[in-house]
C-alpha cells in the first residue's frame, strides 16, 4: 500500500494543467483552462482545467476528477500505477508500506503469472508462425480473411496437440508446473502425479487487460472435437465476466467516435478492426455483466450491440434489456442478416454497408419490444396474451412516463388493439421491483436536471468558499430538494473549520453522487456582484420553498387523521401546520436587505 502522506505530496507537486496539457491542447479561458474532450467526441471546447483547484471537469460528457483519475482514464491504469509513475515524474519516490504476508503472497503470485502468460502468448504465436504442425491453424486462418498484419497485431497464436507442449516449454523456461495451473494453462492429472496442457491442438488469442498484459487465453478448435471454443478458467489474473475481449486495442476509437460495438466472439471482434471499426470489443461466451458497463462506462455511455437474429439474440437482448435500464446508457442494437455474423457480413458487404447498418439500428427498447411481439403474432392466443404481458412487464421497468406512454401506443398499434385496453392490463399487472444500475452523474444530467435556481446559487457560493461563518451556521442539508445538492452540503457543513471545509470539498468532487455538480460550480465564474445579497435572497427563497413543501404534507395528513377520527393526531399536525404559517409570515416580510454584514437574518 502507498502511505498517504506520500499521495498528498504527488498531488501538491503535480501540475494538473501541465498533465493534462501533455495530452491535449488547453487555451486559457477566465481563472481555467479549456480544450476539446479526450473522452468523447466534440466541436466545442467542453473540458475545463482548474489550476486552483487542481481538478478537471466535462460539461459534455460529465468526466471529471483530480490528477489521479485523468491519468487513470487516459492511460487505462490502476491508481498505484499511474501513482508510481507520477511519482517518478515529480521527483517524489514511492515506497509501498508494509504489507501482510498474505496480500505480498498474492502480489508475488500474480507477478509470477504476469509473466507466464506473456511467455506463454509469445510461444504461442512463434508456434503459429514457425511450427509445421501449425499449417492447418494457417490455413484457417487465411479463410476466415485473417492478414498477417491482423495476425501479429492480435498476437493469435497455436497450441500443440500433444499433452504437455506448453507444459514442458514453459517449464524449461523457469516456471513452476504449480504456477503454470494457477495460471489456468495446465491440469491437475486425475489417475496420476503431475499435469497436462489445457489447450492443445487450437487457434489461441491473447486476451489483455487495459495495461496490455495479457492475463488469459482463449483458444479456438479447428476439427470438431468439443468445445469449440474454449476459455481461461477464472485465475488470479482472469475473471470472463470482467473482461472485454480487444478493450485494450478498442479503447482510444472508442472514445473518439464516443460509442462501442458490442460482439460475441473473437473472430467478430477482430474482423471489425481489420475492417477500419476499431472500436469493436467481444465478451468472453458469456451475457454482458455490471462489471462490463462498469468498464465500458469509463470510455462511453453509447452501446452498440450485435446479436444473431434468431431467437437465441432475441432472448439475449431480453436479459441485456434488464442489464441497461437505469443505467444512463444509450443502447442499440443491430442484426445481420439471417446467415451472416458480423465476420462474414463486413467481409462480404464492406465496411459501408457495415456503417449503414449501425446507423440505422433501433434502440433496445423498439428492438425488444418488436421481437416480442413477432414471436407473439406468429404463435398461437396463448402465444399472442403471454407475449403481450411480456411486453407490458417489460415497459413496467421504464422509470420514464413519457416513455411508457409512447411504448404501450406504440404495441397496441402493433397488435391492432385499443390502447386504453392495453393500458388497464398494464395497471393491473403486479408491480415487480427492478434492480437498476446506478446512473454516473455527469455534467449531460446537470444540465437535463437543473438545480433550483436557489439551491445552486447557494451551492454556488459553497463551493467557491466565500461564505461567512456566520453563513454557514443558516446552511442545512435538509432544507434542499435535489439529492446532489443535500449531498454535497451535508459533505462540506460537516466540517468545522476552513482547512476540513476544503478537504471536504476535494471529497466532494469525486463523491458518485455530487461529484459532477462540485466540479461543474467550481469551474464556473460568480457572477454576482453582491455575495452577501446573492446568499440572502436565495436562503429567504430555499426556506420558503421548504416550508411550503412541508405545508402541502401536513395539510394532507392532518385531512386524513381528521377523516379517520385520530383526533390527537390531527390536533399536533394543526399546531405544527400554525407554527410553519408562523415561519413563512415571518420570512416573507423580510427584505434581504435588513440581513446584516455577517449574513444572519434578524429575527
Amino acid at each position: 500500500m502507498i502511505p498517504e502522506d506520500v499521495i498528498n505530496r504527488i498531488r501538491e507537486r503535480a501540475d494538473i494543467v501541465d498533465i493534462v496539457g501533455a495530452h491535449l491542447s488547453l487555451t486559457k479561458a477566465g481563472q481555467n483552462f479549456k480544450g476539446l474532450c479526450p473522452f468523447h467526441q466534440e466541436k466545442t471546447p467542453s473540458f475545463t482545467v482548474s489550476p486552483s483547484r487542481q481538478t478537471f471537469h466535462c460539461f459534455g460528457c460529465g468526466e471529471g476528477g483530480n490528477v489521479f483519475s485523468f491519468l487513470m482514464k487516459i492511460d487505462g491504469s490502476t491508481f498505484p500505477a499511474v501513482v508510481r509513475a507520477l511519482g517518478e515524474k515529480v521527483g517524489v519516490p514511492v515506497e509501498d508500506r508494509p504489507v501482510s504476508p498474505a496480500v505480498r503472497q498474492r502480489m508475488e503470485l500474480r507477478e509470477r503469472l504476469l509473466a507466464l502468460t506473456k511467455v506463454a502468448a509469445e510461444r504461442f504465436h512463434l508456434n503459429l508462425l514457425a511450427d509445421a504442425e501449425a499449417e492447418p491453424a494457417r490455413n484457417y486462418l487465411a479463410s476466415r480473411g485473417m492478414t498477417p498484419d491482423t495476425i501479429e497485431r492480435f498476437d493469435i497464436g497455436y497450441s500443440q496437440s500433444g499433452w504437455d507442449g506448453t507444459l514442458t516449454a514453459l517449464t524449461k523456461a523457469g516456471f513452476s508446473a504449480e504456477d503454470i495451473a494457477a495460471a489456468g494453462l495446465a491440469i491437475p492429472r486425475e489417475q496420476a502425479a503431475g499435469f497436462y496442457d489445457r489447450f492443445r491442438g487450437r487457434v489461441m488469442f491473447p486476451i489483455r487487460d487495459l495495461q496490455k498484459q495479457v492475463i488469459g487465453f482463449g483458444g479456438r478448435m479447428l476439427d470438431d472435437g468439443t468445445p469449440k471454443y474454449l476459455n481461461s478458467p477464472e485465475t488470479p489474473l482472469f475473471s470472463k465476466g470482467r473482461i472485454l475481449y480487444a478493450l485494450d486495442a478498442a479503447r482510444d476509437a472508442i472514445t473518439r467516435l464516443g460509442y462501442v460495438i458490442v460482439v460475441e466472439g473473437y473472430f467478430d471482434a477482430i474482423a471489425l478492426h481489420q475492417a477500419g471499426c476499431a472500436n469493436a470489443v467481444a465478451t468472453l461466451g458469456t451475457a454482458l455483466t455490471p462489471e462490463h458497463l462498469e468498464l465500458i462506462r469509463r470510455f462511453t455511455q453509447r452501446v452498440v450491440l450485435l446479436f444473431d437474429p434468431d431467437s437465441a439474440g432475441v432472448r439475449a437482448a431480453l436479459r441485456t434489456m434488464d442489464l441497461f435500464l437505469g443505467s444512463g446508457f444509450s443502447v442499440q442494437v443491430g442484426s445481420v442478416p439471417a446467415g451472416d455474423d458480423p465476420d462474414t457480413f463486413i467481409r462480404s458487404q464492406g465496411p459501408d454497408a457495415f456503417a449503414a447498418l449501425i446507423k440505422s439500428a433501433p434502440s433496445l427498447l423498439e428492438f425488444t419490444v418488436q421481437a416480442s411481439l413477432t414471436a407473439g403474432r406468429a404463435g398461437t392466443v396463448e402465444d399472442r396474451v403471454r407475449c403481450v404481458e411480456d411486453v407490458l412487464t417489460l415497459l413496467q421497468k421504464l422509470s420514464n412516463p413519457v416513455e411508457q406512454s409512447a411504448a404501450i401506443r406504440h404495441v397496441a398499434d402493433q397488435l391492432g388493439m385499443d390502447e386504453k385496453a392495453l393500458l388497464a392490463r398494464y395497471k393491473a399487472l403486479p408491480r415487480k421491483s427492478v434492480k437498476a444500475s446506478t446512473p454516473q452523474p455527469s455534467a449531460g444530467v446537470f444540465e437535463n436536471q437543473p438545480l433550483p435556481k436557489d439551491e445552486e446559487v447557494l451551492l454556488q457560493l459553497l463551493v467557491h468558499e466565500v461564505l461567512t461563518p456566520e453563513m454557514w451556521t443558516e446552511v442545512r442539508a435538509e432544507d434542499f430538494t435535489d439529492t446532489r445538492a443535500k449531498r454535497l452540503v451535508s459533505l462540506v457543513c460537516a466540517a468545522d473549520a476552513p482547512h476540513t471545509r476544503q478537504q471536504a470539498l476535494a471529497q466532494a468532487s469525486e463523491d458518485e453522487l455530487c461529484g459532477s455538480i462540485t466540479r461543474a460550480l467550481s469551474m464556473t465564474e460568480l457572477p454576482y456582484d453582491n455575495i452577501n445579497a446573492a446568499f440572502q435572497q436565495s436562503l429567504k427563497a430555499l426556506k420558503l420553498r421548504r416550508i411550503a413543501v412541508e405545508l402541502q404534507e401536513i395539510k394532507a395528513a392532518e385531512a386524513l387523521a381528521t377523516k379517520a377520527g385520530r383526533d390527537e393526531e390531527a390536533r399536533t399536525l394543526l399546531v405544527r401546520l400554525n407554527v410553519l404559517q408562523q415561519e413563512r409570515q415571518k420570512l416573507s416580510k423580510i427584505n434581504p436587505s435588513s440581513y446584516n454584514e455577517a449574513g444572519r437574518i434578524h429575527a
